[in-house]
């Protein structure tokens, strides 16, 4: 009777994980039920081409999903949009992942490309589910594992989760790849070895799907082995190993995509010159080439001399810098193709000169776009404009729908308030991490690390996707979620604060 008592016992704490978790999914997809279509932006379709010309480059041979665009757009009335990149001869644009492209373009070839939203939700469940796993065998409790994890989960999808997650861009995984850094700088004592690799495996996964992942990354490897000299004083050096892992993994994928394009197309990858802009719109970038141009031995003087084709101050703006082609506000993208790669490529040389001339300046221009970016949280960009719809048009992938607008798109009357309440309730999450990393004993030391580790990536993000690309409030958004997601799991465990069990 016991035994049976006791299966009983398990089989409904099994069916009361199983609902919980069917609710945090549901709270996750909240924003596409609601929309009726998933989010995208202006480089879904360049990813959706990228990753189809790839696919055939590798053998996969298939229709392209842009096969129609030129004609819809045609019907529409609607000039075709350009889909920005370098021309010059035997390159391949590295901006944007390739590893997200061919995963994006293998869906599209399909007509699955909602399994990107599939994906969302699978990382985003166990990139909590872990943390949650290892935290309740180390300090117990009578909370089954599912609602665990879906109360931090449904929390964080009164902000600006489930948004990202019916985002057909790779910016979910920004946040996935701080949960992952978190955990392991928390809990790489008490982890089991096939949970370690498992969080290296999706932290793997995390950081090849945008560039910008692996400088953030980057960036977390001496921040988490700050936190872990608090946290283990004795085997500190075994979470900043993890991640440094994780960052390599990062680097190699980054060599392998320059061999293989080497190997499969004979082409050299070109990095859009993202840093250069940003240096030229701050001003010191700008300085530097006023001083030093022109200079045959400094390739970026071509870019300074294509800034002089128009009087027009918005021409200094990153983001016209990078993608403009019209003759009033364009620069770099009216260059010839072998000028255009040869900015890019020096964009490194060009910041580290800049930084050696105008030491002060360039910080405090990192400074105060990271603090601008650290602000700027709404989820505005996660809607499709015109623009963006036009932009899409066309494109075949989609299982349910088309690219177009949808219910929450058509009529934005609703996206005033929900930006201030989802303020309100990251105001409120702040305060709550803070004042419970504050008060000594009440909530376990690893968990205290957890928090601290999340809010230094926050400010990892906005470092660099402020200082280096352009302060958007995307970038703000995609980090923001986990701000209630971690203040609620430091609630659900806050009463145990005094039960630690050593590892």
């Amino acid at each position: 009777m016991t035994t049976l008592a006791h299966t009983d016992e398990q089989q409904g704490a099994a069916v009361r994980s199983a609902v919980w978790l069917m609710l945090a999914v549901l709270a996750c997809l909240s924003v596409w039920l609601i929309n009726g279509r998933p989010l995208f932006y202006f480089d879904t379709v360049a990813y959706v081409s990228q990753g189809h010309n790839g696919l055939r480059q590798l053998g996969w041979s298939a229709e392209s999903p842009l096969a129609g665009r030129g004609a819809a757009l045609r019907e529409a009335g609607v000039p075709a949009p350009d889909i920005a990149q370098i021309e010059a001869d035997k390159t391949v644009d590295g901006s944007r992942s390739a590893v997200y492209a061919l995963i994006a373009g293998a869906l599209a070839r399909l007509r699955m490309l909602e399994g990107l939203i599939v994906l969302n939700v699978a990382a985003v469940l166990a990139a909590v589910w872990l943390p949650m796993r290892v935290a309740l065998r180390v300090w117990g409790g009578d909370m089954p594992i599912g609602k665990a994890v879906a109360l931090p989960i449904i929390v964080a999808s009164l902000g600006s989760l489930p948004f990202l997650i019916a985002y057909l861009m790779p910016d979910t995984f920004a946040p996935v790849l701080l949960l992952v850094i978190a955990t392991l700088v928390a809990f790489a004592q008490h982890m089991r070895p096939w949970e370690i690799a498992f969080a290296v495996a999706l932290g793997a996964l995390a950081i090849v799907t945008h560039l910008s992942h692996l400088a953030i990354a980057a960036l977390m490897v001496p921040a988490s082995a700050l936190v872990s000299v608090f946290v283990a004083r004795r085997q500190w050096w075994l979470a900043p190993a993890l991640v440094a892992l994780i960052v390599g993994i990062g680097f190699a994928e980054q060599s392998v995509l320059r061999s293989a394009a080497r190997s499969v197309a004979g082409a050299e990858v070109v990095i859009k010159p993202y840093i250069t802009a940003r240096m030229i719109q701050d001003g010191p970038g700008l300085d530097y080439l006023n001083e030093h141009c022109p200079d045959a031995n400094i390739p970026t003087c071509k870019l300074h001399a294509a800034l002089q084709w128009s009087d027009d101050p918005y021409r200094i703006t990153a983001t016209h810098i990078v993608f403009e082609t019209s003759p009033r506000l364009g620069s770099f993208r009216l260059m010839a193709p072998e000028d255009q790669k040869a900015v890019a490529d020096d964009q490194i040389r060009f910041f580290l000169a800049v930084l050696a001339d105008r030491p002060l300046d360039t910080m405090a221009a990192f400074l105060k776009n990271t603090l601008i970016q650290s602000r700027w949280v709404a989820v505005d960009l996660t809607l499709p404009t015109d623009s963006v719809v036009n932009q899409n048009r066309g494109v075949t992938g989609l299982l349910l729908s088309d690219f177009d607008h949808g219910r929450l798109t058509r009529d934005r009357s609703w996206f005033g308030p929900v930006t201030v309440a989802q303020e309100i309730l990251y105001a409120l999450s702040l305060l709550v991490i803070a004042v419970l990393l504050l008060l000594p004993g009440r909530v376990p030391a690893p968990l205290k690390a957890l928090a601290v580790t999340v809010l230094l990536g926050i400010l990892a993000n906005a470092l660099v996707c402020g200082g280096i690309s352009q302060p958007s409030t995307r970038y703000g958004a995609r980090v923001i979620w986990l701000l209630p997601l971690v203040a609620t799991m430091m609630l659900i465990f806050a009463r145990h604060g005094r039960r630690e069990v050593a590892p």
